[in-house]
C-alpha cells in the first residue's frame, strides 16, 4: 500500500501535467541554471532548478524518465543529467496552488564530432582546363547535422558554404558537393573542406580534410613578342617559351619547314620563324622575327701595305657586324677624320702604322694597318716587295694566329707552296730569327716570351730578286693579379638611392681583349669592353651604376674578368661577391579589403595584412582616430573603416580598410502578435544577424513557404528559424489574423490614367452581416442591402484613387477593405541628349541623358541603356510619387574607336505586373568617333621585285578618323608610294600618318630583289688550278644559282680548272625572279711541259748531230738551248711551232758535252739536260781500246752519282736542278780528248 508522502507526489504530478498552458512566463518563478545546456555525447552535466516562490504545493525536476523532488523543502533541486541518450529531456515542475502550475524545459543540443572528413571526386586523376568537375566533402557520424556547415575553400579563398534542412539529433552521415570548373589557374590549388558545429557563441568546432592539390592540365598558349634582338652564341631557350601542362613540345619553323630547335644563335639564324606548341590538350603557334646581333669580326688583324712615296693608298678596315659597326680610325693614337671602312691615304710620305676600330653596342675590335713608304727612284724600276697578301705571297704560316701567355714558349712554321720561283727564306725577330736560308720550310722559336710587341715577319726571295712578307698574328696575354669589388664599403643601401659599385682589374694584357661582365646572383646587368689598343699590362675599372631596390635585398653582385683570346680559349677571373643589404621603407601588402570577422572572436592580428620592410616595421592599428589593441576582440558596434600604420627608420606606410563585424543571428520579438489580412508578413518579427539571415518558417513542426501577405487561414503557432553563415536561432509565436469577410474581386488593379475602372466587393458571410457600401471621391455607392456591389467610374482622373468598400456586422461594428490600384501614364517623350550632333574625339569623356517626360508611377520606371544591342546599364527610382513626373538618366561614356557608328539608345520601361510592362524607346543615336591613326599589318620585313614593287603594295595601312594622310620618306627623304624602286633603294623606310587627331609612324626594312644578270667579259684567262668561283658571278637576289653548260649540256659546276677546260662556255644563273645566260671562252694558262727527249745522244765524228726540243704550254713558251760555244763549232739553230732544233755540222770531240733545252713562259720554267757522246769512225779503233772505252763510258756514271750522291749528304752543289732558268752556270764534262778508241 502507497505511503501518503507517495500518494502525494503522485497527485502532483498528475496535476502538474498540462503546467505549461495555466502559467504565464512572467508570473513563472522557475529558473534553471545553465537555462541550456550543449554537452559532447557521453558527458555528464549538472542541473539545477530553483524557485523564487517559497510558498508552493510542490516542485518536481525530471530527467529522462527519472523524477528529482525538493525533500528539503529548499525551492532548489541540483542533480547529474547524463548526455547518453540523444533524445533526452529535462523539465522543472512547481505546483504553486491549486488552480496554478508552472513549468520550464531545459534546452539540451548533444553533439558529436565527425569521425572522419574526406574528399573524393577527382580520385587523384588531373583535371583538363574548362571541364566541369564535382568534389564530394563526406562528413561521418556528426550531429546535430542542423547545427553544420561545410565550408568548401580553396587555398585560403573561401568558396562556398553548405548547411542542412534536416532537424535530428542522432548522428548522420552526409555529404556536400562542390562544382569545380578546371582552370589554369587554379593549377597547384589546395582544395579542401572543413566541417564546423555552430554550437553556441563561442564554440564552434572544426574538422578538415586532408587537403586535395589540383593538378590542370591545359592547352598550349604563347605570350611572346613579335619581334626578338638575340646575341650570338646566346641560349635559344629564353626567347619566347609557351606555356602549357604537359609542357609542350616546341617545333621551330623556318620559311613553312621544320628544323631543329636552335641551341645557340649564330649570325646566320636571323629571319622570320614560326613556333609550334603541342601537348595532348592542343595546339598554338606564334609568328616571331629573329635579329641575331654579334661584335664585329675582321678577316685579318693586320695588314702590310707598301706604296711609293707621293701616291694615293686605300686602306680597308673589312669589319662586319650587326648592328652594323661605326669606324674609327687612328694613327699614332690620333683620330683620323674617317667614319667608313675605307680610308684614302694622299700623297703618302711617311710610313706609319694605321688603326681601325670597329664598334657596335655587341663589342669592338682592332685592326692594325702597317703602312711602308718607299722612295721613288729614277730609271729602271725598282722591285718594291710586294703587299703581303695571300694571293701575292705563297707563305705559309703555321699557325697563322698564336695565342701564348707572357713567358711561355712559343714557335711558328713558315713554308712555302711554291718550289719553283724560290730562292730561299728566313725569320727576322728580335728573338729567335734565323737570317736567310735556302729551305722551302724555317720554324721560328722562342723559348720564353719575354717581349709584349713581338712580331717576327718571315721572308722569301724569288728568283727575280723581289721579296715579299708574312707576319703572325701574336697576341701575348696575362691574367689579372686580383679582381676586387668596392665602392659601398660593406655599408647598407637605401632603396631608391643610386650608388656606383667600381670592378677593379690589376695587371691585364691584352686590355682590348677584355670583358668586363657584372652579375647579379646568376643574372648577367652589364658587360664593357675598352677600346685601348696597348699590349703591355694595364690596370683598369669598370663601373656600375645601381639603383637601390627592395628586391635587392640580399642578392650577390659581383663582376667578371673575361679574357677572350679565340674562339675556344676564354680565361675568366672572377672577384668575391658583395652582398647587399638593402634598406627600405613599409611596403603593405595583401590588406586591401574588405574583410569580415566574427563577433567576439575576431581580433586585428588575425587578418593577412602583412608588411615588407628592412629594418622590420613596427604596427599600430587605429579605429575612429583612437589607437586599438590588435589582439582586442571586436563587437558588432566596431565595425568601420579602421587604418593600420606600419612605421620603420625609412618611412611610414598607412592603409585603411574596411572591417564588419558579422554575428550570428538572434530573436527580439513577441510571443504573439495580431495581424490584419493581407499585410505583409515581413513587419512582423525579424532577426538581428550579419550577414542578414534567411528565415524559414514552420508551422506544426513542418517548414512551410515563406508567406507573403496573410490570410485568414494563418492564424495559428509558429516557429521561425533564422540562419546565416555564423549559425541558427529559433523564435515560438502565436498569429492571430485579423480579418474582414470582404472579398475583392480584383484585388489589384493597373489602370492607365483617363480608362474606366471597376471592383467587384462581396461577403462570404450573410450571418453576421446587415448591409454593405463603397467609399470614394468618384463612384462611391453609399450603403445597401446587399452582398455584392461594384464600384465603377468611367474614366479614372484621380491619380492617388482609394476607393473602401465596407460591412456592418449584426453587433453594429464595421470592417474595411481596399483595393491596391496603381493608376499609370507612359511617357509623353522619350529624348536623348548630351552631344548635341557633336564629334566625339577617342579617348575623352562624354555624358548622354535620357529624358523621360510625365511618367507615373516613377517607382516602376526602370531606364535601360543600349549600344546598338548592347545592354549598358540601368537606373531605377527611390521615389514614391503617383502623380506624372520627368525624370532623366545619365550615362557616362568614354569615346573609344570601336563604338565609331554605334547607336546609342535608351528605353524607359514601366513594370506593372508579372505581364504587362510598357516600353517607350528614344531615337538613336549615332556616335561618330574622331582618332588618330593605328597603324596595321605594318611589321615587315617586306620583299619587292625591282621596277614592279611600289610602296603603295604594301598591305600597311592605318584606321583613322577622319581618314589619315600617308607619306613615306627614305633617308629622311619624301619619297612617292608610287615610284617604282630599284634594287639600290632596299634599306629602311619611315611610314608617317597623319590626321587632325594624331600622328604614328612605323618603321619598315624593304628589300628590293632583282632578276639575275652577268656583267662578264666574254673571254677570260685563268690559271690551272684556279678556282672556278672567281671567273664570272652574276648579279640577283635571292642569290642566283648557276648553272656550266659546255657543247649545250649540262656540266657539273667546275671546282678547279685544267688545261683541258678550254673552250667555249655557257652560264645560266636562275632565281625565283628569272633567269639569265652569258656565253664566255675560257682559256686555261699553264706552265710549260717538254716532251719526251733522249738524255744521251751518241755521234759519229765528221757526222751531222741534230738536238730537237718541243714543249707544250699555254701560253706558248719560248725555247732556248744553252750549251757552250766553241769557236770552231758549226751550229744552227731552228725554230718550228712550239720547237726548236739545234744542229751540228761535221761533230767534233770538242763538240762532246751537255746540252740544255729550257722552256718558259710567264707561269713557269721547265728544263732538260742532253748528253752529247761523239764516237770515231768504225775500225779504225782496237778492239781493246773499244772495251776499254766501253767500260769507261759504263763506270763513269757510276762513279758520278756516287759522288755526286755524297756531295748532296754533304750539303754541297756543283750543278744547278733542272728548273734552273738559266743554264750558264752548268758546266760542259766532255772526256778527256772528246774521241773514243
Amino acid at each position: 500500500m502507497l505511503s501518503l508522502r507517495m500518494l502525494g507526489i503522485l497527485m502532483l504530478m498528475f496535476l502538474l501535467c498540462d503546467a505549461d498552458s495555466l502559467c504565464p512566463d512572467d508570473i513563472n518563478p522557475l529558473r534553471l541554471d545553465p537555462p541550456e545546456v550543449i554537452g559532447k555525447y557521453g558527458d555528464t552535466v549538472t542541473v539545477n532548478c530553483s524557485s523564487s516562490e517559497e510558498y508552493h504545493d510542490g516542485m518536481v525536476l525530471k530527467l529522462g524518465n527519472t523524477n528529482h523532488t525538493d525533500d528539503d523543502d529548499e525551492n532548489f533541486i541540483s542533480e547529474s543529467l547524463s548526455l547518453s541518450d540523444w533524445s533526452v529531456k529535462a523539465e522543472c515542475r512547481i505546483k504553486l496552488n491549486d488552480t496554478l502550475e508552472c513549468s520550464r524545459e531545459l534546452g539540451i543540443t548533444i553533439y558529436k564530432t565527425p569521425d572522419t572528413v574526406t574528399l573524393s571526386g577527382v580520385d587523384g586523376a588531373l583535371m583538363v582546363e574548362g571541364a566541369e568537375y564535382t568534389l564530394y566533402c563526406h562528413i561521418n557520424n556528426v550531429a546535430p547535422v542542423q547545427n553544420l556547415t561545410v565550408i568548401w575553400y580553396r587555398d585560403n579563398e573561401k568558396l562556398s558554404t553548405e548547411t542542412s534542412d534536416e532537424n535530428t539529433v542522432t548522428p548522420v552521415n552526409v555529404s556536400s558537393s562542390l562544382r569545380v570548373t578546371a582552370d589554369r589557374h587554379h593549377n597547384g590549388a589546395l582544395f579542401r573542406c572543413e566541417a564546423e558545429l555552430h554550437l553556441g557563441p563561442e564554440l564552434n568546432l572544426t574538422t578538415a580534410s586532408l587537403s586535395y592539390p589540383a593538378v590542370v592540365h591545359y592547352g598550349p598558349s604563347f605570350a611572346c613578342n613579335d619581334h626578338y634582338e638575340v646575341r650570338e652564341d646566346g641560349s635559344s631557350q629564353t626567347t619566347c617559351e609557351p606555356e602549357g601542362l604537359p609542357r609542350p613540345n616546341i617545333t621551330w619553323l623556318k620559311d613553312g619547314e621544320v628544323i631543329p630547335t636552335p641551341q645557340r644563335w649564330t649570325r646566320h639564324d636571323s629571319g622570320n620563324y614560326s613556333l609550334r606548341a603541342t601537348n595532348k590538350h592542343g595546339t598554338a603557334t606564334h609568328a616571331l622575327y629573329l635579329d641575331v646581333l654579334y661584335a664585329p669580326e675582321l678577316k685579318r688583324k693586320v695588314d702590310y701595305i707598301t706604296v711609293v712615296e707621293g701616291e694615293n693608298a686605300t686602306l680597308t678596315c673589312g669589319a662586319r657586324g650587326n648592328p652594323p659597326p661605326v669606324f674609327t680610325w687612328t694613327c699614332k693614337g690620333m683620330n683620323i677624320s674617317a667614319s667608313t671602312t675605307n680610308l684614302t691615304i694622299t700623297e703618302a710620305t711617311i710610313s706609319a702604322t694605321y688603326s681601325c676600330t670597329a664598334t657596335n653596342h655587341i663589342g669592338t675590335i682592332t685592326k692594325e694597318i702597317h703602312v711602308r713608304v718607299v722612295k721613288r727612284q729614277s730609271g729602271p724600276r725598282m722591285n718594291i716587295p710586294e703587299a703581303p697578301a695571300e694571293r701575292d705571297c705563297p707563305l705559309i704560316l703555321t699557325p697563322a694566329e698564336v695565342v701564348v701567355r707572357f713567358g711561355d714558349p712559343v714557335s711558328v712554321n713558315c713554308s712555302t707552296a711554291s718550289t719553283t720561283d724560290f730562292l730561299g727564306m728566313g725569320w727576322e725577330a728580335s728573338a729567335g730569327g734565323t737570317g736567310f736560308e735556302d729551305k722551302s720550310s724555317l720554324t721560328w722559336t722562342v723559348e720564353k716570351v719575354d717581349e709584349w710587341d713581338i712580331k717576327p715577319q718571315c721572308f722569301m726571295t724569288r728568283r727575280n730578286g723581289k721579296q715579299c712578307f708574312m707576319t703572325p698574328d701574336i697576341t701575348v696575354y696575362k691574367t689579372p693579379d686580383t679582381v676586387t669589388l668596392s665602392g659601398v664599403d660593406g655599408a647598407p643601401m637605401v632603396e631608391g638611392a643610386e650608388y656606383t659599385l667600381y670592378c677593379h682589374i690589376n695587371n691585364v694584357a691584352p686590355v682590348q681583349n677584355l670583358t668586363v661582365i657584372w652579375y647579379r646572383d646568376n643574372e648577367k646587368l652589364s658587360t664593357e669592353t675598352f677600346d685601348e689598343n696597348t699590349v703591355t699590362p694595364v690596370n683598369v675599372s669598370s663601373s656600375l651604376r645601381v639603383t637601390a631596390d627592395r628586391h635587392h635585398n640580399g642578392a650577390l653582385f659581383r663582376c667578371e674578368a673575361e679574357l677572350h683570346l679565340g674562339p675556344e680559349l676564354n680565361l675568366t677571373t672572377a672577384s668575391l661577391s658583395y652582398p647587399a643589404v638593402v634598406l627600405y621603407g613599409p611596403l603593405i601588402k595583401n590588406c586591401s579589403g574588405p574583410f569580415f570577422g566574427l563577433e567576439d572572436e575576431f581580433r586585428l592580428d588575425m587578418l593577412p595584412c602583412h608588411v615588407d620592410g628592412n629594418p622590420p616595421p613596427t604596427v599600430q592599428w587605429y579605429y575612429q582616430n583612437m589607437e586599438i589593441g590588435a589582439d582586442e576582440l571586436l563587437k558588432r558596434q566596431d565595425s568601420g573603416e579602421y587604418t593600420v600604420v606600419f612605421k620603420n627608420a625609412f618611412g611610414r606606410n598607412h592603409s585603411s580598410i574596411d572591417i564588419t563585424i558579422e554575428y550570428r543571428p538572434s530573436f527580439a520579438c513577441n510571443d504573439h502578435y495580431e495581424v490584419k489580412e493581407g499585410d505583409f508578413s515581413q513587419t512582423i518579427c525579424e532577426p538581428e544577424g550579419l550577414p542578414r539571415p534567411n528565415i524559414t518558417w514552420l508551422k506544426d513542426g513542418e517548414v512551410i513557404p515563406t508567406p507573403q501577405r496573410w490570410t485568414r487561414h494563418d492564424s495559428g503557432s509558429y516557429s521561425l528559424r533564422a540562419t546565416n553563415k555564423h549559425g541558427t536561432a529559433t523564435h515560438a509565436l502565436y498569429l492571430d489574423v485579423l480579418y474582414c469577410p470582404l472579398i475583392l474581386t480584383p484585388a489589384e488593379v493597373v489602370v492607365r490614367f483617363g480608362d474606366p475602372v471597376s471592383v467587384n466587393c462581396s461577403t462570404a458571410s450573410t450571418t453576421d452581416f446587415l448591409g454593405m457600401g463603397w467609399e470614394a471621391s468618384a463612384g462611391g455607392t453609399g450603403f445597401e442591402y446587399k452582398s455584392s456591389l461594384t464600384w465603377t467610374v468611367e474614366k479614372v482622373d484621380e491619380w492617388d484613387i482609394k476607393p473602401q468598400c465596407y460591412m456592418t456586422r449584426r453587433n453594429g461594428k464595421q470592417c474595411f477593405m481596399t483595393p491596391d490600384i496603381t493608376v499609370y501614364k507612359t511617357p509623353d517623350t522619350v529624348t536623348l541628349s548630351g552631344v548635341d550632333g557633336a564629334l566625339m574625339v577617342e579617348g575623352r569623356e562624354y555624358t548622354l541623358d535620357c529624358h523621360i517626360n510625365n511618367v507615373a508611377p516613377v517607382q516602376n520606371l526602370t531606364v535601360i541603356w543600349y549600344r546598338d544591342n548592347e545592354k549598358l546599364s540601368t537606373e531605377t527610382f527611390d521615389e514614391n510619387t503617383v502623380t506624372p513626373v520627368t525624370k532623366t538618366s545619365s550615362l557616362r561614356v568614354t569615346a573609344d574607336r570601336h563604338h565609331n557608328g554605334a547607336l546609342f539608345r535608351c528605353e524607359a520601361e514601366l513594370h506593372l505586373g508579372p505581364e504587362l510592362n510598357l516600353t517607350t524607346a528614344s531615337l538613336s543615336y549615332p556616335a561618330v568617333v574622331l582618332y588618330g591613326p593605328l597603324i596595321k599589318n605594318c611589321s615587315g620585313p617586306f620583299f619587292g621585285l625591282e621596277d614592279e614593287f611600289r610602296l603603295d603594295m604594301l598591305p600597311c595601312h592605318a584606321d583613322g578618323n577622319p581618314p589619315p594622310t600617308v607619306q613615306w620618306y627614305y633617308q629622311h627623304m619624301e619619297i612617292g608610294a608610287d615610284e617604282l624602286l630599284k634594287r639600290q633603294d632596299s634599306g629602311e623606310y619611315t611610314v608617317v600618318f597623319r590626321n587632325e587627331i594624331g600622328r604614328n609612324h612605323s618603321s619598315i626594312d624593304i628589300t628590293i630583289e632583282y632578276g639575275p644578270s652577268f656583267a662578264c667579259n666574254d673571254h677570260y684567262e685563268v690559271r690551272e688550278d684556279g678556282s672556278s668561283q672567281t671567273t664570272c658571278e652574276p648579279e640577283g637576289l635571292p642569290r642566283p644559282n648557276i648553272t656550266w653548260l659546255k657543247d649545250g649540256e649540262v656540266i657539273p659546276t667546275p671546282q678547279r680548272w685544267t688545261r683541258h677546260d678550254s673552250g667555249n662556255y655557257s652560264l645560266r644563273a636562275t632565281n625565283k625572279h628569272g633567269t639569265a645566260t652569258h656565253a664566255l671562252y675560257l682559256d686555261v694558262l699553264y706552265a710549260p711541259v717538254l716532251k719526251e727527249i733522249s738524255y744521251t745522244l751518241d755521234a759519229v765524228l765528221g757526222e751531222n748531230v741534230t738536238f730537237p726540243c718541243s714543249a707544250e704550254g699555254n701560253p706558248p713558251p719560248e725555247i732556248q738551248w744553252n750549251y757552250k760555244d766553241m769557236p770552231t763549232m758549226k751550229l744552227t739553230e731552228t725554230t718550228g711551232r712550239r720547237q726548236r732544233n739545234i744542229t751540228i755540222t761535221g761533230a767534233t770531240s770538242t763538240n762532246a758535252g751537255v746540252y740544255i733545252c729550257t722552256a718558259t713562259n710567264e707561269f713557269g720554267t721547265v728544263t732538260k739536260a742532253v748528253t752529247l757522246v761523239v764516237k770515231e769512225k768504225s775500225g779504225g779503233i782496237p778492239s781493246e781500246l773499244m772495251w776499254l772505252l766501253l767500260l769507261l763510258v759504263l763506270f763513269i756514271p757510276i762513279i758520278y752519282f756516287i759522288v755526286r750522291s755524297h756531295q748532296k749528304k754533304r750539303g754541297e752543289y756543283n750543278f744547278v736542278p733542272s728548273r734552273a732558268t738559266d743554264g750558264s752556270d752548268i758546266p760542259l764534262t766532255p772526256t778527256s780528248n772528246g774521241v773514243k778508241t
